[in-house]
């Protein structure tokens, strides 16, 4: 019989086993977890409360500017029938807006509200702020062997 809570998933016990022998991409998926989970924290010192980790990954999907549904699809390896509910949550919620696409008046492009951008820019100071103190824990040298390694192994399985 299970001693986990009901309210810990499947996703929750494999985080939680991993450990210096684990698989790299168990320990990427768990130190991701970790970023955000601290990325979130310093939102909600800030009082944004309502931002969820999967609307960070949008959020950095349209950080270079203004983009179609389709191209937050493609950058997050999803479809657009799968992002669409997320970038309608973000509309309501203030954060995104829809607008008519100049090139295609059929199509709709998205980007942030004054409220999404101070979200959006509030995320992007605290993850560079965690990469600092993640830099400053294992020094310069081994945090830029750690990225060139992480760097390398992405683009072989691209």
């Amino acid at each position: 019989m299970s001693t986990r809570s009901s309210g810990e998933g499947l996703e929750a016990l494999a985080v939680s086993a991993v450990g210096p022998d684990s698989r790299i991409g168990a320990l990427a998926r768990r130190l991701a977890a970790l970023v955000t989970h601290r990325v979130q924290e310093g939102l909600a010192d800030e009082g944004i409360t309502d931002v969820r980790p999967t609307h960070l990954r949008v959020f950095a999907a349209i950080e270079q500017g203004p983009v179609r549904i389709t191209q937050i699809a493609e950058r997050l390896g999803s479809t657009k029938q799968t992002v669409g509910p997320l970038v309608d949550e973000l509309v309501r919620l203030g954060y995104l807006s829809r607008l008519p696409d100049p090139q295609d008046a059929r199509a709709k492009i998205v980007d942030f509200t004054p409220s999404g951008l101070a979200a959006a820019t509030t995320a992007q100071r605290c993850a560079d702020a965690l990469d600092r103190d993640l830099t400053a824990q294992i020094g310069l040298q081994r945090a830029e062997h750690c990225r060139s390694a992480l760097w390398e192994l992405i683009t072989s399985l691209e």
